[in-house]
């Protein structure tokens, strides 16, 4: 894959964090806000190779952690964990829509869980939270109803072409 498929890849990564930490700053629905970056370094995990999607979900994660009250590096770990779970699970999956959907559900709810934890570790007392279940699971279910396309526009300008008999 060549270095160009990591700048589309960072750059559909820095277009997800901006709408996050922009549009849905004002929009949230049930009074939470979707994953995107987190759901886009998910679906980036699908199609780049282990070292350029962990340096994508990192950078993403970094440029978060700069537009965002959050400690310097919380998400850029939270995004890093995330894509390497990704990676590791990405060959072993059951094909399908549903098994592709329960993975974002359960790689979001990682996600959350680890910025939760690692928040409080750096003294931010998220677990503490009253509104704590809502903040794991409801942007969880919010990545499942965006999953579709963004994997779509991470899969026309991503991945790779198709090996045909004959190219």
């Amino acid at each position: 894959m060549t270095s160009g498929k990591v700048i589309i890849a960072l750059g559909l990564v820095v277009a997800a964090v901006l709408i996050q930490t922009t549009v849905f700053q004002h929009i949230r629905p049930l009074g939470y806000a979707p994953a995107l970056g987190m759901l886009t370094v998910i679906a980036l995990s699908r199609f780049l190779d282990p070292e350029q999607a962990l340096f994508v979900a990192f950078t993403g994660g970094f440029f978060q952690d700069l537009l965002s009250a959050s400690p310097l590096g919380l998400w850029a770990s939270t995004f890093t964990v995330v894509a390497f779970i990704a990676l590791k699970v990405r060959d072993r999956e059951i094909a399908g829509t549903p098994a592709v959907l329960l993975g974002v559900f359960g790689l979001t709810v990682i996600g959350q869980l680890t910025y939760a934890v690692l928040g409080t570790l750096f003294g931010q007392g998220i677990i503490n939270r009253p509104e704590f279940i809502g903040h794991v699971f409801v942007p969880a279910l919010y990545n499942v109803v965006l999953a579709y396309p963004i994997f779509w526009l991470t899969k026309v300008t991503v991945r790779p072409p198709e090996r045909t008999w004959a190219a």
